[in-house]
């Protein structure tokens, strides 16, 4: 990548890091419990999160490609801030239940953009965007470093004030905002800001449902999609049905969340059809262990293997996906793929929610079945693929 396309996407990558420097994520759960709210309770406070993501992608996708992707990207980081001071302070669910409706907002201004930004920042400093997956690989790797190192600073934190690992969060996403207002927005993203609000939402839902191979590849992302959320939000539910420590929290959730954005490295590997099948497979063996086991370290070792595979199978087809759409409609587009995933998850993560109740393990046998369904999307893929 050239010193100029580097220096440009600099403060991306900087925001990126700190973005994803949250010390709570690993002891969430634990911190949940300690309010007095069961394995259901966490999985209706998902569906809460869920819901709040969904009613919020579509339209902050919009407000990204026609106000300023920059803009939404240090909104993400204010939603992030005030969701995480108010989590801290929670002391019942209805509280926490408010403060993960914020975190949504989060959630959504800020998936998809990222992978927009750099994408079209390519196209105006290079002509092509040829290097794009490269590009994306780096800046998840960055975000998956992030939550490595605060994950574990987050369960050592933890042991001492589960409270503190809440409010230190602030300082490194005021960085973030800091970095992403530096970034300068690609101007062809601009293009679109002419068109009328009314005409760009329909286009942006036709770009979505414009052809079947692009179906097909959003209902990969859509079940990948799935296999990974519900693998970081549960997986701390297989600790405490374990007994296992709070610094075991910290350190097996730096692996888990962190190694999923370091899939993004694998990105370039990911050219051949038959690796990306094997990987779904390999989704299903992971799961199996986790439905099948109680012993800690392998349970630890399925939930990072489940981690990293599925980060990387998204974010190759993310890539994919942006290289067919269009710059103008790219975050909005991106949005309506990720809402219609998150619309998919609600009821999966209620039945979680009822079967982890009676024990986590007949629970991740819903892992198990979404793997099976990825590897059949992917034959799919491959049919719509072949006349090409």
């Amino acid at each position: 990548m050239k010193k100029a396309v580097m220096k440009r996407l600099l403060p991306l990558y900087v925001g990126k890091f700190f973005l994803s420097f949250v010390l709570w994520y690993s002891i969430e759960k634990l911190f949940i419990r300690s309010i007095g709210i069961d394995n259901f309770g966490i999985s209706l406070i998902a569906i809460v999160l869920l819901i709040s993501s969904v009613l919020t992608e579509i339209p902050s996708g919009i407000i990204a490609d026609r106000w300023s992707r920059k803009g939404s990207m240090v909104l993400a980081g204010l939603f992030l801030g005030i969701s995480s001071l108010m989590a801290g302070a929670s002391d019942n669910i209805f509280m926490y239940a408010t403060a993960v409706t914020i975190w949504g907002l989060h959630d959504a201004f800020s998936s998809g953009t990222g992978a927009a930004m750099i994408y079209d920042t390519l196209l105006e400093e290079q002509g092509h965007a040829r290097n794009f997956n490269r590009a994306l690989g780096l800046y998840e790797t960055l975000g998956g470093i992030a939550l490595i190192v605060s994950n574990f600073l987050g369960g050592w934190i933890g042991e001492h004030s589960l409270l503190l690992a809440f409010n230190l969060t602030i300082i490194p996403i005021a960085i973030s905002m800091v970095r992403h207002l530096i970034y300068k927005d690609a101007k062809i993203s601009r293009e679109v800001a002419d068109e009328k609000l009314i005409k760009h939402t329909k286009n942006t839902f036709k770009c979505v449902f414009k052809s079947k191979s692009l179906l097909w590849l959003m209902t990969a992302i859509m079940i990948v999609f799935c296999i990974q959320k519900m693998n970081r939000e549960a997986y701390q539910l297989w600790y405490i049905a374990l007994s296992a420590p709070a610094i075991v929290f910290g350190i097996a959730g730096s692996f888990i969340e962190g190694l999923g954005g370091l899939g993004g490295s694998l990105v370039k590997y990911l050219s051949s059809k038959r690796i990306n099948i094997v990987l779904s497979i390999l989704l299903g063996l992971a799961s199996l262990a986790l439905s099948v086991g109680s012993n800690l370290w392998i349970t630890i070792a399925a939930q990072v293997l489940i981690a990293v595979v599925s980060g990387a199978l998204l974010f190759h087809f993310t890539a994919q996906i942006q290289h067919q759409l269009p710059s103008r409609y790219r975050t909005g587009s991106g949005s309506v793929i990720n809402a219609v995933g998150r619309i998919v998850l609600i009821p999966l993560t209620f039945v979680f929610g009822v079967l982890s109740n009676q024990s986590v393990f007949i629970a991740g046998w819903m892992l198990v079945v979404l793997s099976g369904l990825a590897v059949f999307v992917q034959l799919k893929l491959d049919e719509q693929a072949s006349p090409q």
